[in-house]
């Protein structure tokens, strides 16, 4: 399942960062929320100790993201007015595959295996972005199409056991691949299209401890994934002055959730996550901060076989206008960033689940992110020249899943 789930695009998920708002259909209903709560297999992605509550089961869902995103370079001085106005990104779906697999050794050990996205970014510029003011009216991109395309997968071999009926710890293999395509990134046409790869390892480490009848409280922590670097990104960052690791991988990552019973038949779920952008150096050279991500939900069940799910995620966003970014600050970093405006802030969710019989569940969300722009209001040096302040870029969501699970616990 794991390998047939790499076929597929990954599409680029760039929601709380590049990272998406959660993992699964049930925690995707709840906000992304999902760090106490076995809801599905896929539970496990979230927190590997979950899976010594999902039993035997397999998880298969798919999702459909559509971003919105577009720069808008109307209020940058000294632009000759060709080369003024608003830029839309082309593509505006991807489809994003997960399946997951749990199964119980014995009433102590479980294991599984999951596939599901890494993460992403992406934007396609039909039309170039800027004109370079210096000598004025000269054409810095002004016809050669930008993009940017990175998607990756993750395949997690997982183990949880059970210490006791109300504690369980688990650990997950995190293997990652990645792929990267560029067209005249950052408008430098001589550079052309060049598209490179990427394995990566890691671990994630989770637990859960169950502390009554009505709460739960889960805990993970995943050290930066160790990703190779792609050698033409690297030499071509090293144009602009960077010196780091090239590599595009996934930070140090730290969560605590909890699980409130509301009476029998309502639970309130809700995580908070820590995303150490500033330790990756990519991410860092374009002037990323850290990032604290709150999530919460409720889950309704007005009968035994139907859920209603709502939910809320806010993460403030890693890029903000008027930090500094590139060698010595020598860009803003909403300017750096429009080739992949990672900043969606709020997430809307609503979600829905209908149990068939006692083994097979439906399970199905829909997320909103109303948009969020930042602007430049620093200038920009480029090896064209001084892009003044001005520059705003912008981002909104719409995303929605649907998955099956089937589950003998």
């Amino acid at each position: 399942m794991a390998v047939a789930a790499l076929t597929f695009s990954s599409g680029a998920f760039a929601t709380n960062g590049i990272i998406q708002a959660g993992n699964g259909m049930v925690a995707h209903g709840l906000g992304g929320a999902g760090l106490s709560n076995a809801g599905e297999a896929s539970a496990g992605m979230d927190n590997p100790a979950l899976i010594s509550q999902t039993g035997d089961a397999l998880n298969v869902a798919w999702s459909m993201f559509m971003p919105d995103r577009k720069v808008d370079t109307t209020d940058v001085p000294l632009f000759p007015s060709a080369f003024k106005g608003e830029t839309v990104s082309d593509s505006k779906m991807f489809g994003i595959p997960q399946v997951a697999f749990t199964s119980k050794i014995n009433d102590a050990m479980s294991w599984g295996i999951m596939a599901y996205a890494m993460g992403g970014m992406n934007t396609d510029y039909r039309t170039g972005i800027l004109g370079d003011p210096t000598p004025p009216g000269t054409p810095l991109a002004a016809t050669n199409p930008e993009s940017v395309n990175l998607q990756g997968m993750i395949v997690a071999p997982t183990f949880s056991y059970a210490f006791s009926k109300d504690f369980s710890a688990g650990v997950a293999l995190i293997i990652g691949y990645e792929t990267l395509t560029t067209r005249n990134l950052f408008g430098q046409g001589a550079f052309g299209t060049n598209e490179g790869s990427a394995t990566g390892f890691g671990v994630k480490l989770g637990a859960d401890w169950k502390l009554n009848d009505g709460i739960s409280l889960g805990a993970i922590y995943q050290p930066k994934l160790s990703m190779d670097e792609i050698s033409y990104f690297k030499t071509f960052l090293g144009a602009f002055g960077f010196t780091g690791d090239a590599a595009l991988t996934l930070p140090a990552e730290y969560g605590v959730g909890a699980k409130f019973a509301l009476g029998k038949n309502a639970d309130l779920v809700a995580d908070i996550l820590y995303y150490q952008w500033s330790g990756v150096d990519v991410f860092d050279f374009f002037g990323w901060e850290d990032q604290i991500v709150y999530k919460a939900g409720v889950e309704f069940r007005p009968s035994e076989k139907l859920a209603l799910r709502v939910g809320f995620n806010y993460g403030e966003s890693p890029i903000k206008g008027g930090n500094p970014a590139g060698a010595n600050g020598s860009m803003d970093a909403a300017f750096a960033n429009y080739p992949f405006p990672a900043i969606s802030e709020s997430h809307f969710t609503l979600g829905l689940g209908y149990k068939v019989d006692k083994n097979v569940t439906f399970n199905a969300y829909y997320l909103y992110a109303p948009e969020v722009s930042q602007t430049a209001t620093l200038p920009s040096t480029t090896s064209a020249g001084t892009v003044p302040a001005g520059t705003t870029i912008s981002m909104s969501q719409n995303a929605f899943g649907l998955g099956i699970n089937y589950a003998v616990k």
